[in-house]
């Protein structure tokens, strides 16, 4: 995760907007991948398939 995305998941104005923000991160993830890889975006998810607080556990891993 950038420190930028993790500086603003710090800040207390922005708690109640956190799904705006997974949400735009993951369409520019999306945009990254598919400008870096060649592969289309429509072989993935819509919406990030994570919660919250599995993206912020450390020790979590997707199955």
């Amino acid at each position: 995760m950038s420190s930028r995305l993790l500086i603003k998941l710090d800040s207390p104005s922005l708690k109640y907007n956190i799904e705006t923000v997974i949400t735009k991160g993951f369409i520019a993830a999306k945009r990254k991948f598919e400008v870096e890889t060649g592969i289309s975006v429509k072989k993935l998810p819509e919406t990030c398939p994570y919660t919250f607080e599995q993206l912020m556990d450390y020790g979590f891993l997707p199955e």
